[in-house]
């Protein structure tokens, strides 16, 4: 694979560097793209912690391409905002924060994170409609940046709201029935792995449902190569099938690796 195409998701593979270095190491390391999640401690950063941030990522000279929105607080375990019932001023202030910040830096894809919910993921319940509520509020916002809203399903948690590319892509079609054309799902090949979601074994997904990949090997999300998964085989599979965008490298354990290593054919 192109190393061109790989972006770092500096939060993970390089939680054990300093965060001020951590995109100009990406940089170093071969990258053209990073990744974060929310990057900072606080829901609401001071604007000299927002600058700093900013002028580091600035000075690595790569475009931040996917941002998380901050995670909502230990109410709902930092898990997002996107599908609680009462929170949706501060899931709009958390996307307003974060788009700010985005353009900045040159981010393209923004996760809100969707968070835990009580009952059953299903079209029209409190927690679905809560969630294409702030979607359609917020997805004009990334639109002015010409920038796309991610949903992520995870593996790991178990009151996760979307756990299945299927739970993501319901959201994601209702939400563009009410006219938000720029939701799309971030494809995850390890948490889908993990979830041993059908997604992975059936025809590949259309192209235009994703609008962004990330991956780590199974077991351990360590870095690609060092556990079971034919990342570089499905990679191919979804290049072929019309994804054009980055993937993003979002692993742990080891040295950071460079970008040309990064991504093994099995």
């Amino acid at each position: 694979m192109d190393p061109e195409d790989l972006a770092l998701n500096c939060s993970l593979a390089l939680r054990d560097i300093d965060p001020r270095e951590r995109a100009s190491t990406a940089a170093a390391l071969g990258y053209s793209a990073v990744e974060f999640w929310w990057p900072f401690a606080e829901q609401h950063p001071r604007p000299e912690q927002i600058r700093e941030f900013v002028d580091d990522v600035r000075r690595a000279q790569l475009p931040a391409v996917l941002l998380n929105f901050p995670g909502g607080g230990p109410a709902v375990e930092e898990r997002g905002l996107l599908s609680v019932p009462g929170r949706e001023d501060d899931f709009l202030r958390a996307a307003e924060t974060s788009i700010s910040i985005g353009r900045q830096i040159g981010t393209t894809r923004y996760n809100p994170m969707a968070g835990n919910i009580t009952g059953t993921w299903v079209e029209g319940s409190q927690e679905f409609e809560t969630a294409l509520t702030n979607l359609l509020r917020v997805a004009p916002l990334a639109a002015e940046a010409d920038a796309t809203i991610v949903l992520e399903p995870l593996s790991g948690f178990p009151r996760a709201a979307l756990t299945t590319f299927t739970e993501a892509e319901s959201l994601v079609r209702a939400a563009r029935r009410e006219g938000a054309g720029n939701v799309a799902v971030l494809h995850d090949l390890f948490h889908a792995a993990v979830n041993e979601d059908p997604v992975l074994t059936g025809a590949p997904p259309a192209s235009d449902l994703i609008g962004h990949v990330q991956i780590a090997d199974h077991p351990g999300r360590g870095w690609p190569g060092t556990g079971e998964l034919p990342l570089a085989e499905w990679i191919d599979e979804l290049r072929r099938t019309g994804y054009d965008g980055y993937v993003g490298i979002e692993c742990h354990g080891g040295q950071p690796r460079a970008a040309h290593r990064a991504l093994v054919s099995d």
